[in-house]
């Protein structure tokens, strides 16, 4: 079985929001078999920023829209928006 690469892009709900705070709250919100794999913070006016996150999630039919229902209900987001999904190739076994 594989894995999918989530990624989204995370609004919080004003600049007084400190970007730590935000991204503990999106790990919060995951269930068990979600994990951040990665975040990035990206700028974009008078203090304002959104966050990049990857979630790594099994390769299980409904999965993206969990992960989108989990992070637009975050305490602190104000929007999400999926920006793509992504298969993650298996690891190769030494021959």
């Amino acid at each position: 079985m594989g894995s999918y690469v989530i990624r989204l892009k995370v609004l919080p709900t004003g600049p007084e929001v400190p970007p730590q705070t935000l991204l503990d709250s999106i790990k919060g919100s995951l269930q068990k078999d979600m994990v951040l794999r990665s975040s990035k913070e990206d700028p974009i006016a008078f203090g304002l920023y959104a966050l990049i996150v990857d979630v790594v999630t099994p390769d299980v039919e409904g999965m993206v829209d969990k992960v989108e229902d989990a992070v637009a209900h975050a305490p602190n987001v104000a929007q999400s928006d999926l920006q793509g999904v992504s298969r993650m190739s298996s690891q190769l076994k030494n021959v």
